[in-house]
């Protein structure tokens, strides 16, 4: 499958993964999600972020799942939640897991890959106030997962891009390098003079990690926030699709809302609006290259009424494709007013070879 253009033009078709009951998991999020077919059970897999709070407001994070076999044109499918996901070392990760992704083949869309026939988890963590990100193992996309008990990706050292956090994971097996380029999100503590639009935004980082021996090698920020852009705030992590031309475009989430310093607001680094976006790279490799297309897909003053009286307002955040089939597109991701979250579906056209 190769992408001929960016798509632009989506059609909103509704809820797709509602909010739990009192008490569940996804109590008061569902979002981020990471969508795979797994042939075990001839369905897709969705992982995705769940959260509920108790009544003192703490927060628990974890990755729930849910399955969906029969997903038809003009559909957004029923998704059936299977619960949070399994571990063998439960204690590794706590209550603070989330952001799921699976890491899939970058040349055929939602589809996981096998090493050593291992699935790959990756997901953000909690250590005290930031994240790291942690790298899970199993033989089945049902779990259980075995996860590293050290994280795969730390923080970097004051002053660097990815100082305060490490974030967001997208990651891809490229199997002629034997290597998986992993994206993340590097939230940096201090000013960062090469991007003068927002000194303290998020940037796109990459790194490499030998599967072998889980070896990782940081590559540095590969897209920073730009004022030639929507995305002149601070930026997410790309989905990748082969580009029918060459290279690769990536479907990646933004905003022109610049971040305060951590003395400020320690806790909102991605201030709203989140908007989604295209980057194009015509790199045969996806680490260099990266530019930023200058319009989000839509502004929230765009969104219809009718979606709007649904919810999605304020953020549309983490946005993830499934390419079906019949090469039509389902886009899924979370809105709605921040930490009150649930997730949505917009129908795409089909614009795949």
């Amino acid at each position: 499958m190769k992408l001929n253009k960016p798509v632009m033009d989506w059609k909103h078709i509704g809820s797709a993964l509602a909010r739990g009951s009192e008490g569940s998991c996804d109590a008061n999020v569902t979002g981020d999600p990471c969508i795979v077919w797994d042939e075990e059970i001839k369905s897709w897999r969705m992982f995705y972020f769940a959260q509920r709070r108790d009544s003192n407001e703490k927060e628990y994070n974890s990755i729930a799942q849910a399955t969906n076999s029969n997903i038809v044109f003009q559909d957004t499918g029923v998704w059936r939640k299977q619960g949070p996901i399994s571990y063998t070392n439960p204690e590794v990760v706590g209550d603070g897991a989330h952001k799921p992704w699976i890491l899939m083949d970058p040349f055929c869309p939602n589809r996981a890959v096998k090493i050593d026939n291992q699935y790959i988890l990756f997901s953000a963590t909690y250590i005290g106030h930031n994240k790291v990100i942690h790298i899970g193992r199993s033989s089945s996309l049902a779990g259980p997962w075995t996860m590293n008990p050290e994280p795969i990706l730390n923080r970097g050292e004051k002053g660097d891009f990815d100082a305060y956090h490490v974030d967001t994971i997208t990651a891809y097996w490229f199997e002629e390098k034997q290597k998986i380029l992993l994206y993340y999100k590097g939230y940096p503590e201090d000013i960062q003079t090469d991007q003068p639009s927002s000194p303290y935004g998020s940037s796109t980082a990459a790194a490499l990690i030998d599967p072998t021996n889980d070896n990782l090698e940081k590559l540095g920020k590969i897209i920073m926030p730009s004022d030639k852009s929507f995305m002149s705030g601070w930026i997410s992590t790309p989905q990748l699709f082969p580009a029918d031309q060459g290279g690769w475009y990536g479907i990646i989430t933004g905003s022109p809302s610049s971040p305060v310093s951590i003395e400020e607001e320690p806790h909102m680094r991605e201030p709203a609006p989140s908007l989604g976006g295209w980057a194009y790279t015509s790199e045969e490799f996806p680490v260099e290259g990266w530019e930023l297309l200058p319009d989000p897909i839509t502004t929230l003053e765009e969104i219809p009424g009718e979606a709007k009286e649904w919810g999605e307002i304020v953020n549309l955040w983490r946005h993830h494709i499934l390419v079906l089939k019949d090469g039509s597109l389902r886009l899924y991701y979370n809105s709605g007013a921040y930490g009150n979250e649930k997730m949505f579906c917009r129908l795409g056209s089909i614009v795949c070879n």
